[in-house]
C-alpha cells in the first residue's frame, strides 16, 4: 500500500519533497501494521517500494532521508518498515491510535516541513521552522492564501477498508494542522471516497497533463502486472524490477512533447498514453538514471553490493565497470525515498481460501497466490458445485478487458487467459518457461545477417511453435507477434511496458523473428516475452480482410520477402517503417487508434480473441461471443464473467487449430509421440514412425508403440498418415523448455508420465491403466 500524490512538479520541486515528507511524519506505520483491526497481523509497515516478499533487493538505510530531520535506531541497510520519517511511537489523535499526537516530535516536523515548503510562515503564532519544532499544538500560522485557494482533494479508497482509515486518519492530520480540527473535509483539503473503478487518476490524457493536486490511497500489487503466468523470472523473478522500473521510471508517462526533456524532465522515450504505467507523472532525472542502470545492469549481484547491517547504501562492487541490478536499486530505494515520491505505508499479506469440496491441483503461486492462470489451467474436481465449472470471485468489476488498456488484478482475470505470450514463469520458482516458443536465441550485431534497426545493441531471436492457433481458426504468425509487440509499445499500453528497450522487430519467416533491442539487463528476456499476442486482424487498421490477404501472401509456400523489418519510428511511436521490400506493408503494422481508448469494448465489438486457454463466448471466423452477463465488459457489481475452454466439447487430441495447443489432450499425444525436443533424437523418432506406415498391427517395438494409445484412438491400428502427422507436429517441442522434463524438470511440476484430465475424460498413463484397446480407459502413453 503506498499513498502517492500526482504530479507534484513531477518529482523535482524542494516544495513538493516537504509536503510529502510532512505528512510522511503524520502517522506511525508500524502502529497502523499492527494496530487497524485490518491489518492486525496480516501486515508489515515498509518504508521502500518494494515489498518485503523482494527476495533479491533489500530495503535502504532510511535514516538520511529526511532533509530536516534525522532518525537514530535501525539506521542500516535492511531496516524494518517504520523507520523512515519516525521520530516517536504515535499517542494517538482524533479517533485513531496510529495518528501523531499535536505537540509530538513527529507532528511538529510534519508542520515544520510545511513552513519550509512556504505554506505557512510559521506555527503558534510564531515565525520560522523553529517556532514549530518546539510546538505544543503543531497548528500552523501564517498560512499562504494559494493553499486555501488550491486546496488539495484526497481520493480514499473505500473498496478497502484499511486503505479506508488510512485515508480518514491521514486526512484528518493534514485538516488538523491547518485548522486546529480533526473535521474533515477542510478548506484545504476536500476528499472524495470510492471503489477503484471510480478513481480517475488510472486513465492517462494523450494530449495534457492534470495540473491539479492531488493524493491516493493507491497500491501495487507485488510488482506483478496483467497476468502471474506471463511475467518473467529465469531465477531473478523479483517484485523490484517491476516496481522501480515499469512503474516509476519516466519513459512510463503519458508521453506529451510539453513534459518532455529536454524541455522538461519527463523522458523523451515516453509516448502518448491513455494507460500509462507512471500515472504518477513521476519524473526525475536522478531517478531515472538509476533505475535505468538497475533495469540494463550486466549482472543481478555482485560482492560489494550493499548487505544487511551496514550503514551505507552505495554499492562498492561492479560488474564489467558498472552497478550490478541490486547495488543500483538499493540506490534507486534510496533517492526515491530521500524525494518521498510515494509514501510507503504496509505490505499485506494476501490470503486466499476456496471450498475444499474436491478441488485438487489448485496451483498457489509465489507472488499471486491461488487465483492465478495455472490454477485455472491445472485445477480439477470431479464432481463440481456447477458441472463443469471453476468459479472464482472478484473484489472488483474490471476497468477493461482490451490488451490496450488492461491493467489490474481484475482486467488480467479475464484478458490473462484470453491471451498468452511467447514466455510465462514457473508459478512456484519464478523460473522462464518458453510458452509460445519453440526456443529463444540472443545474438550480437556481428551474428546477424541484416543491418538492424537503429540503436540496436542485441537481439533476441525466438521460433514458434508451429501447431499455435487463434481461437478463430487463423494461425499463429510472426506478423502477429510484431504487430503486438510495436502497438502495445507504441501506444505506452501498461501491458507493453517490457518490450522498452525494444529498436524494432526483423520477420525472418512465418514462425521465426527477431526483437531488436538497444539494451540487454538481467530482466530484459523476462520482460520482453511477457507481452499478450494479439491477432492483427481485428486490431490492425488495414482491417481483417487486407490483413488475411497480405498473411497468406507473405506465409506461401516459397514467399521471399524475409526479412521484412519493421523498426519503431520514435517520431511516430504508433507507426512503423517497414525498410525492407516485403509483400507486407508498413500500414497494415499500424493499430486502429478507435479501438485504443478507454470506452473501447472488444466484447460488443466482437474482436476479444486470442490464442490462449479460454474463449469469450463461441469463437467463430467472425470473432469473438459475448462472455458477460450485462453483455458488454465491465459488468456491474453482482454480474459476472463466463469463459468457455479453447476445445470444449472436442475429444482430447482431435484438433491442432480447434482445441488450445497446450491442452492436458494435447500434452498426452505429446507425451505419446515420443518427441523430446532434442533435434537428433526427434529425427530419428519421425524415421521409425514413417518406417511403420502400413505395417502389420503387431505386440513388437518399436510399431507397437505407434499403433495404440491416445495417437491411434486406442487402438491397436496400423500405422497410417495421422500417427505420422502427429510425431511430425512435436518434431522439436520441448514442453517445458529451457528445462527438460526427465533430467532437469522445472522446480513443483508432477512426474513424467501424469495422470491429465481434460472435459470429463481422465488420461491414464499406461502405467495406471495398462494397455487396454478402449480409448480413452487405456494408458494414452501405450
Amino acid at each position: 500500500m503506498n499513498f502517492g500524490n500526482f504530479l507534484n512538479s513531477v518529482g523535482n520541486s524542494m516544495c513538493g519533497v516537504n509536503v510529502r515528507q510532512g505528512i510522511a511524519h503524520m502517522i506511525d506505520t508500524a502502529k497502523f501494521a499492527l494496530d487497524d483491526p485490518n491489518t492486525a497481523g496480516q501486515a508489515n509497515a515498509i518504508d521502500d517500494p518494494v515489498p518485503p516478499s523482494s527476495t533479491v533487493l533489500l530495503s535502504a538505510n532510511p535514516c538520511a532521508w529526511d532533509s530536516m530531520f534525522s532518525e537514530s535506531s535501525d539506521c542500516k541497510v535492511g531496516a524494518p518498515g517504520g523507520t523512515a520519517y519516525h521520530l516517536g511511537t504515535a499517542a494517538g489523535a482524533g479517533g485513531f491510535v496510529w495518528n501523531q499526537a499535536p505537540g509530538s516530535a513527529d507532528l511538529d516536523a510534519a508542520a515544520a516541513h510545511f513552513v519550509a515548503a512556504g505554506i505557512a510562515t510559521g506555527c503558534d503564532g510564531g515565525t520560522g521552522i523553529s517556532s514549530c519544532t518546539s510546538s505544543t499544538d503543531s497548528k500552523l500560522s501564517g498560512i499562504s492564501s494559494q493553499a486555501l485557494s488550491n486546496a488539495m482533494n484526497f481520493f480514499i479508497r473505500n473498496d478497502d477498508t484499511a486503505r479506508l482509515d488510512l485515508g480518514n486518519s491521514l486526512a484528518e492530520q493534514i485538516c488538523y494542522i491547518f485548522t486546529g480540527s480533526y473535521t474533515v473535509p477542510c478548506g484545504y483539503l476536500t476528499v472524495t471516497r470510492g471503489p477503484i473503478s471510480a478513481f480517475p487518476g488510472l486513465t492517462t490524457s494523450p494530449t495534457t497533463v492534470n495540473l491539479t493536486w492531488g493524493m491516493y490511497t493507491g497500491g501495487d500489487d507485488s510488482g506483478t502486472a496483467i497476468d502471474d503466468a506471463s511475467l518473467g523470472g529465469n531465477g531473478v523473478r523479483d517484485p523490484f524490477d517491476s516496481l522501480l522500473y515499469f512503474r516509476f521510471n519516466s519513459q512510463f508517462v503519458s508521453g506529451i512533447p510539453s513534459i518532455q526533456s529536454p524541455a522538461e524532465y519527463c523522458s523523451s522515450q515516453s509516448v502518448p498514453s491513455v494507460s500509462a504505467s507512471n500515472n504518477l507523472y513521476l519524473c526525475n532525472p536522478s531517478f531515472d538514471s538509476l533505475s535505468n542502470q538497475m533495469e540494463f545492469a550486466p549482472c543481478l549481484t555482485v560482492s560489494g553490493d550493499p548487505v544487511y547491517g551496514q550503514t551505507s547504501n552505495n554499492s562498492t562492487g561492479t560488474c564489467s565497470g558498472k552497478l550490478s541490478a541490486v547495488g543500483a536499486g538499493i540506490e534507486a530505494e534510496n533517492w526515491f525515498g530521500k524525494n518521498a515520491f510515494t509514501i510507503p505505508i504496509i505490505s499485506m499479506l494476501d490470503q486466499y481460501g476456496y471450498l475444499n469440496n474436491g478441488w485438487s491441483r489448485m496451483i498457489n503461486s509465489a507472488n499471486g497466490g491461488v487465483p492465478n492462470y495455472f490454477t485455472f489451467l491445472d485445477a480439477h474436481n470431479a464432481a463440481p458445485t456447477v458441472a463443469g465449472t471453476l468459479r472464482t470471485g472478484l473484489a472488483e468489476t474490471t476497468r477493461s478487458v482490451s490488451p490496450f488498456i488492461t491493467s489490474n488484478f481484475w482486467d488480467g482475470m479475464v484478458s490473462g487467459n484470453i491471451f498468452d505470450s511467447l514466455a510465462v514463469t514457473n508459478p512456484l520458482s519464478g523460473d522462464l518457461v518458453y510458452w509460445m516458443a519453440l526456443s529463444v536465441n540472443q545474438l550480437t550485431n556481428s551474428g546477424l545477417t541484416y543491418t538492424p534497426p537503429a540503436g540496436t545493441t542485441q537481439t533476441f531471436r525466438f521460433t514458434l511453435r508451429s501447431d499455435m492457433f487463434f481461437q478463430d481458426g487463423r494461425k499463429v504468425t510472426s506478423f502477429d507477434v510484431a504487430f503486438s509487440y510495436l502497438a502495445l509499445k507504441g501506444t505506452g499500453a501498461f501491458a507493453g511496458g517490457g518490450a522498452a528497450p525494444m529498436t524494432g522487430v526483423t520477420i525472418l519467416g512465418p514462425s521465426q523473428f527477431d526483437i531488436n533491442v538497444n539494451a540487454v539487463g538481467p530482466f530484459t528476456l523476462i520482460e520482453l516475452s511477457a507481452l499478450p499476442i494479439i491477432p492483427g486482424a481485428y486490431w490492425s487498421n488495414a482491417g481483417s480482410n487486407d490483413w488475411t490477404s497480405k498473411i497468406s501472401q507473405c506465409t506461401a509456400t516459397g514467399a521471399t520477402c524475409y526479412p521484412a523489418q519493421y523498426a519503431v519510428n520514435s517520431a511516430n511511436p504508433t507507426t512503423t517503417l517497414c525498410t525492407l521490400n516485403c509483400t507486407f506493408p508498413q500500414t497494415n503494422m499500424n493499430v486502429n487508434t478507435g479501438q485504443v481508448g478507454t470506452s473501447y469494448d472488444p466484447i460488443t465489438s466482437h474482436v476479444l480473441v486470442g490464442s490462449g486457454p479460454f474463449t469469450c463466448g463461441t469463437v467463430t471466423s467472425a470473432g469473438s461471443g459475448s462472455c458477460s452477463s450485462s453483455g458488454t465488459m465491465n459488468p456491474p457489481v453482482g454480474g459476472s464473467y463466463v469463459l468457455s475452454r479453447f476445445g470444449k466439447g472436442l475429444a482430447p487430441g482431435s484438433s491442432i487449430s480447434s482445441i488450445y495447443f497446450r491442452s492436458n489432450g494435447n500434452l498426452a499425444t505429446y507425451l505419446w509421440s515420443g518427441d523430446t525436443g532434442d533435434g537428433t533424437k526427434d529425427f530419428l523418432n519421425f524415421s521409425v514412425v514413417a518406417g511403420c506406415f502400413g505395417a502389420a498391427v503387431t505386440t513388437a517395438a518399436p510399431c507397437a508403440h505407434f499403433q495404440r494409445g491416445i495417437g491411434a484412438y486406442g487402438g491397436p491400428v496400423p500405422v497410417g498418415l495421422a500417427q505420422i502427422a502427429i510425431v511430425n507436429r512435436f518434431v522439436g517441442v520441448n514442453w517445458v523448455a529451457p528445462s527438460t522434463w526427465v533430467t532437469t524438470p522445472p522446480f513443483g511440476i508432477v512426474q513424467l508420465n501424469p495422470v491429465l484430465y481434460e472435459n470429463i475424460i481422465t488420461l491414464n498413463p499406461a502405467s495406471v491403466a495398462g494397455c487396454s484397446t478402449q480409448y480413452p480407459t487405456g494408458g494414452y502413453d501405450c
